[in-house]
């Protein structure tokens, strides 16, 4: 049986995800609805696994925020970052549940890098 972690983020209780069109292609911001960061909107940059440590490694920026001092400087906000990793996790476990994410080799590297399948499929 799975121990239930009530501190775990869930989406549409302490986060929502927004579409955004960043230079005509489609991404992703995650606004917060968990105090302390409640009105902040962040944005995953690049998201790998490194098979080495078995750790999923990622960075984010704060796009939007209602306190200054994490608009600023929210990147350094080691609760953010934990915060946004649990989130992270969240959203890759939904996501390997639906079968939207799709795992890629890494250009030039050792490893696998992991993304979520944001096409569409045509109707015409």
């Amino acid at each position: 049986m799975r121990k239930l972690d009530l501190d775990k983020p869930s989406e549409h209780i302490d986060y929502k995800l927004i579409p955004t069109e960043i230079e005509g292609s489609q991404h992703w911001d995650v606004f917060i609805l968990r105090a302390p960061f409640d009105g902040t909107t962040i944005r995953y940059g690049n998201i790998s696994f490194d098979g080495a440590t078995q750790e999923i490694k990622f960075n984010f920026d704060v796009v939007t925020a209602t306190d200054p001092d994490i608009l600023s400087d929210g990147v350094n906000n080691v609760e953010l970052q934990e915060l946004a990793a649990d989130i992270l996790t969240d959203i890759l476990e939904a996501a390997v549940k639906e079968g939207t994410m799709v795992a890629t080799d890494a250009e030039g590297e050792d490893g696998n890098q992991s993304r979520t399948n944001d096409s569409t499929e045509s109707t015409d």
